[in-house]
């Protein structure tokens, strides 16, 4: 085996139908210096059985950890604790990667010479034509925040990359994860956004490193059902993450400011939470926020 310089951790629910996908892509990486971490969040599928196959196999280490069930967001964080390599990355169980994807952000990511003050290098995603998700970064690549990235610079679609163990690692020791437990699905900008407002940094970078595929028909892909039943707790709790991390810099960006805030309130509503409750939730725009409510049932109504 080779000495393990990135670690993949995985989520994975009843996945046994997609797995396949993410071991034949991570088999056929020209970086070899890496295991596989599965974290099966309380699958009732084969999953088991299937990852032992692929471990007999013997062609890369693979760890396997049966969790019950706490939904993606928790169960990643559980993983990331496990790590012990310098880098790892967080793989969908439905995903793949061009054959030099790994070898790409090691590279990217063993040119940052202040590691202290990044978190991760993202990279892009292509569709299965060959065409790049949404938008590239502009300069040819930069570094700086996401916020900066999605808002000033206006970049679109889904991006993917590689983290900074010790960096990740030590801001997960000061953010509570238990709150969200059984919560259903939960954004994983809840934590992006507490340290990408606080100045952590990430390198983005133009070169493609995930292949991006729709899966519509999945009944257990999570971006086909997170926009309905407990799933809205989570969707709340993004808006106001989202909210209270960024504060003040958003009065630069009324049009994002107005849309969270009235997506936080609609979602509030649907939570059953009564006004009051729900403003004590911002640490910031409480009054803007009293302007927007009655505006914001109209809408809510009108829906």
């Amino acid at each position: 085996m080779h000495e393990t310089k990135i670690t993949i951790v995985t989520p994975s629910y009843n996945r046994v139908h997609t797995l396949p996908r993410v071991y034949e892509s991570l088999k056929n990486q020209t970086f070899k210096g890496f295991k596989w971490i599965i974290m099966d969040d309380g699958s009732t599928d084969d999953t088991k059985q299937l990852i032992e196959e692929y471990q007999a196999e013997n062609l890369f280490e693979i760890e396997y950890f049966w969790n019950k069930n706490q939904h993606k967001f928790v169960t990643v964080f559980k993983g990331i604790k496990k790590v012990t390599s310098k880098y790892f990355m967080i793989v969908d169980s439905d995903d793949s990667y061009p054959e030099n994807a790994l070898q790409i952000l090691f590279d990217e990511v063993e040119k940052i010479n202040n590691q202290d003050e990044f978190i991760s290098v993202m990279g892009l995603s292509q569709f299965e034509d060959g065409s790049v998700v949404g938008n590239q970064y502009p300069d040819n690549g930069f570094d700086g925040s996401i916020f900066d990235m999605r808002y000033k610079y206006k970049v679109r679609g889904d991006k993917f990359g590689i983290f900074i163990t010790k960096t990740y690692q030590q801001l997960l020791t000061n953010f509570d994860y238990s709150l969200y437990v059984g919560k259903g699905y939960i954004p994983q900008a809840v934590f992006f956004n507490t340290y990408d407002s606080d100045g952590v940094k990430t390198r983005f970078v133009n070169k493609i490193v995930r292949n991006y595929h729709l899966d519509e028909d999945d009944a257990n892909s999570v971006s086909n059902t997170r926009w309905t039943g407990k799933n809205t707790f989570g969707l709340m709790e993004g808006y106001r993450a989202f909210l209270n991390s960024y504060g003040t810099k958003l009065f630069k960006y009324p049009k994002a400011l107005i849309r969270n805030l009235v997506g936080y309130q609609v979602y509030s509503i649907i939570n059953q939470k009564k006004f009051r409750e729900m403003n004590r939730g911002l640490k910031y725009f409480k009054f803007l926020s009293f302007i927007l409510y009655p505006f914001t049932l109209i809408y809510f109504k009108l829906k």
